[in-house]
This record gives C-alpha cells, structure tokens and sequence, in this order.
C-alpha cells in the first residue's frame, strides 16, 4: 500500500513483551484453565486440559499481531484504505485461527481423542474463531493504548522538565539585572567621594558577576558559595550605607548543602532597603534542624506586612519552588522590633555537592 513494511520479528517480541505485563499473562492462564476443564472433560481425558491454557497463550500472542501490524491506532488514512486493512487484518486472524485449529485436530488424533469440546462442530468452531478474533483486537487495541500513554507521560515529563529550566532561566534573567543594577547604584554614590574605593568595588563587582554567570550553568550550588556572595553583595551595599552591619553565622558542617543561587540575595536587598540598617546588625544564619536546611535573615526595623508591588519575597519563593518544591517554604514575621525572613527545605541537608536533588 506504498509503506514500509511492517518488521514483524519486531512486532512480534514487542507482543510477547506487553502480553507479560500487568495483568494480561495472569488473567490469560486463569481463563485458559478454564477451557482446560471443560476440555478435559469432554474429551474424558485429565491430558486434554493442556489444550486450554495453549490456545489461552496463543491468542494472547499471536492474536493481536494481524490487528498491530495493519491497524495502528494513530492510522489517519482515507475510510476505505481502513476498511480494506481490517479486512486484510479479519483474514491474517483468520489463517492464524487455522493454524490453531490445526494444531489441536493434530493433538486430538495424536491423544486418540474420541469427543473434543472446542471444537465439537460447525458451532463450536465459529464461537471460537469469534474469540480469537474479538480477542486479539481487543489485545492489540488494549497494547497500542497503553504504549500511548506510557508515550504520553514520558512526553509529558519531558515538557515538565523543560518547562522547569525554561523558569530558572526566565526567573534568572530576573534576579541577574536586578542585581546588577543595584550594585552599579551602590558604585556609583562612591564615585566622587572615593574613586579608589569605588575602583575596588568595581573590581569585586566583576569578582561577583563572574560567579552570578556561572550560575546559569547549575540550578543549584553549594552554601557555601552562596554565602559567599551574599558577603560580597552585602560589602557593595555598603558603599550606599554606611551605617550597614552585617554578621554570618553558618554551620560549617552544611557548606556543602545544595541551595539555589542568590536565594539569600533578595531579602538582603530587603533589609537593607525597608529596615533599619543605623539600628544594629542584620544577621545570617545558616542551620541544620535533622536533616532540614533552615536559612534566616533577621533585621532591625519591625515588619509590617507585604508591599504592593514588591518582588523580593515573590523571586525567592519562587527559587525556592523550583529548587524544592513542596518541602522548600519562605516565611517572613515580626520578631519584636527586629524581622525575621526564613526559607526552610526540608531534607536538604542531606542533598550535598556529591548527591544533590533533581534540577
């Protein structure tokens, strides 16, 4: 019909892999057993009840092969095309229904057989040829299914994996200018008053955006890289404030736990900019609850709830769903005159740099 023909000695081990899965083999046998006892005992032969479970496992073998290989289910094709592959199909089922029928007639005279039930007579044979028929289509149709949606959701898992970098990237872009910006503007109010110290910044700027670019190559890093630049992000901050002070306080131990890069960035941009940097130090700690990550950023200046239009709390949380999904959470709270901003991942701790989580 102008197609590549189809590899049968492909289709055929394909066959026999689905019929072996779920619960077609098991189901198969109970029902070929079934045929066995009444086989058996029309034949008055306990040896003829083996003729049920063969016939059971040729139809699930052989049966959907004509059905698969003439009619896929994702064939468009023009009606009659169809029409004339079913029928194609109807007698292939057929000629492999004879090769069935030939074998137990073989069987039966080997066994001197002297009454068989399956096929008894005209009746008997055509109720087992619909049989045979109907359940290798169903078979086939039942195997093109599942292949489908096992397609389906590998497809689907695909997307979603695609779909979670083409985020990190677009959440990236976000963070990165935003960062940059704000660091240009921390240059720039020392640029007449100190060029020297501004040519230092500079220099630790690029020191700084150095390793924000390497982070488009990992959707997380270790801690202690991120620590690293949330120190040289905080010392460009203070060439703007002056009055800034800031402390670390990291469990060596977790230096190795995987974070998602500048994810302590947007709430030290917070602090600095809607708390009170001249009334006392802002201060990041880093610990380990069991094996839960818990990274704080606490500052002077009471919270008063969420801004319109602010973005810092929405990136983080963001990074963070992205990175842990539903075991990574972003709290923020008042702490008496001081604000406490929390991102918690639960199990991280024991994700390192040597078995870190899924991207």
């Amino acid at each position: 019909m102008g197609e590549p023909a189809v590899d049968l000695v492909a289709l055929l081990r394909d066959t026999v892999r689905e019929a072996m899965r779920s619960w077609r083999l098991p189901a198969t046998l109970v029902l070929g057993a079934g045929f066995g006892v009444l086989e058996s005992s029309a034949a008055g032969r306990g040896v003829a009840w083996i003729f049920g479970p063969f016939a059971a496992l040729y139809t699930l073998i052989l049966g959907p092969l004509a059905w698969r290989a003439l009619l896929p289910l994702e064939e468009d094709g023009r009606r009659g095309e169809k029409f004339l592959r079913a029928l194609v199909a109807l007698a292939v089922a057929t000629a492999l229904f004879a090769g069935l029928v030939t074998l137990y007639r073989g069987f039966a005279a080997a066994l001197h057989l002297r009454s068989v039930y399956t096929f008894g007579g005209p009746r008997d044979e055509l109720v087992a040829w619909l049989l045979f028929v109907v359940g290798g289509w169903g078979l086939a149709r039942d195997i093109q299914l599942e292949q489908r949606l096992d397609r389906t959701l590998g497809s689907h898992q695909r997307l979603a994996a695609e779909l979670a970098a083409a985020q990190l990237d677009a959440l990236r872009a976000d963070l990165d200018p935003h960062f940059l910006f704000n660091a240009l503007n921390a240059i720039a109010s020392q640029c007449a008053s100190d060029p020297a110290a501004a040519e230092d910044n500079i220099v630790r700027l690029s020191t700084l955006l150095r390793a924000v670019l390497d982070t488009r190559r990992r959707p997380l890093h270790p801690l202690d890289d991120e620590l690293a630049l949330a120190r040289d992000y905080t010392a460009l901050l203070q060439a703007r404030y002056p009055a800034l002070a800031l402390t670390f306080d990291a469990d060596p131990a977790l230096g190795s736990v995987m974070v998602p890069p500048l994810v302590l960035q947007p709430l030290l941009e917070n602090a600095v900019r809607h708390g009170r940097v001249g009334d006392g130090a802002i201060a990041v700690t880093a610990r380990g609850i069991g094996d839960d990550l818990v990274l704080t950023v606490r500052s002077p200046g009471t919270f008063a709830g969420p801004r319109a239009g602010g973005l810092g709390l929405d990136l983080v949380r963001r990074r963070v769903d992205l990175a842990w999904g539903a075991r990574g959470t972003v709290a923020i709270r008042a702490a008496g005159a001081h604000t406490v901003a929390a991102v918690t991942a639960r199990g991280a701790c024991g994700e390192t740099a040597e078995r870190s989580p899924r991207p």
